[in-house]
């Protein structure tokens, strides 16, 4: 995944780190395995990316950005990066830019989430978490081991955490990114796409 920009559609970042709810990166996953890079607190995480300050064009006219305000993060050690350039604040890029990485990252790496991470947003079988929560890319983490251990079915991937088979495609249908990664994961077990 790496080599791919992301411009727009970035989202603050705001993570505590290591579990929902808080933390920081001392947070153990549950299961004894290190934790993953996606679910270490902000600072930790980018003490593990490089960062690149840019140039980018903006809107035209008296609003067109004069300074290096666009962010570029890479993850160091899978290579995937997330940029933004939708502020024309540096630091906000940069919040809004960690926020797209982390969930790249738990897109990319699979068999390190902690099916008790869902725990804090439960009900029954559904979950009460949005896709713009701190949270989100946890869930997704969670949701996306879980599909590929079902090989690419939905209701066997909700099965297998206690949910409904609607909450599961729900979850991967409320980022386009997320969408698109569960349906390459689909195709590549022979499925056809979701339709969300």
């Amino acid at each position: 995944m790496g080599g791919i920009h992301h411009n727009s559609g970035c989202r603050e970042s705001g993570y505590a780190g290591g579990q929902p709810g808080g933390g920081g990166t001392d947070r153990r996953h549950s299961q004894g395995v290190p934790t993953p890079d996606y679910a270490l607190d902000d600072a930790a995480l980018l003490a593990r990316c490089r960062r690149d300050a840019m140039r980018s064009g903006g809107p035209g006219g008296q609003h067109m950005q004069k300074t290096a305000s666009a962010v570029r993060l890479v993850h160091t050690a899978s290579g995937v990066e997330a940029s933004c350039a939708d502020e024309r604040d540096r630091i906000r890029n940069e919040a809004l830019a960690l926020r797209h990485l982390r969930l790249r990252l738990a897109l990319t790496l699979r068999g390190q989430a902690d099916p008790a991470w869902l725990a804090p947003f439960r009900q029954g079988r559904r979950l009460t978490l949005r896709d713009r929560s701190p949270s989100y890319p946890l869930a997704v983490a969670v949701v996306m081991d879980a599909l590929a251990q079902a090989q690419g079915s939905p209701a066997v991937a909700a099965e297998s955490l206690d949910l409904s088979t609607s909450q599961v495609v729900r979850l991967l249908a409320a980022d386009k990114e997320v969408f698109a990664a569960a349906n390459r994961l689909r195709a590549e077990c022979g499925l056809g796409a979701l339709h969300g």
